[in-house]
């Protein structure tokens, strides 16, 4: 896949703002706020340039000196889409009103995810995007 240049801490920003948005809505149950961000996550996955949070650090702290990384724009994109589908999967459980009480379980261990990607480093989807690309690659000469 291609290599783009991003800048990490605002990649972590903005999953800790996701993080933070989704562990409101759990706080308070409300289901809305899942839906927003299960939504600003899939348009970040689109591009960077749509992804609002990370947006508004680089415009903040630019100036600072951020330092750029190079990052497999698919990986990008893939965990930014599998968050935002995992947690409109958890909002669709709550909005049909079928196991309440699990899909806000279900909210938390996502949103226990996201803080563990933005804080520790460590990425489940980017895990399983690297598994998918070396099964894939095995698979096609």
């Amino acid at each position: 896949m291609q290599q783009c240049s991003i800048y990490d801490k605002s990649l972590r920003f903005s999953r800790a703002t996701y993080g933070i948005l989704v562990l409101v809505a759990f706080l308070i149950h409300n289901q809305w706020l899942v839906l927003a961000a299960g939504l600003l996550t899939i348009v970040g996955a689109l591009s960077l340039k749509l992804n609002i949070p990370y947006q508004f650090h680089v415009l903040v702290f630019k100036k600072g000196g951020l330092s750029s990384v190079q990052k497999d724009s698919g990986e990008l994109g893939f965990v930014a889409g599998m968050t935002g589908a995992l947690l409109l999967i958890g909002f669709l459980f709550l909005y049909f009103g079928k196991f309440v009480e699990f899909a806000w379980i279900y909210i938390l261990v996502v949103d226990l995810l996201i803080f563990l990607a933005c804080f520790v480093g460590f990425c489940v989807a980017t895990l399983m995007y690297v598994l998918f690309k070396k099964l894939l690659s095995k698979n096609n000469p």
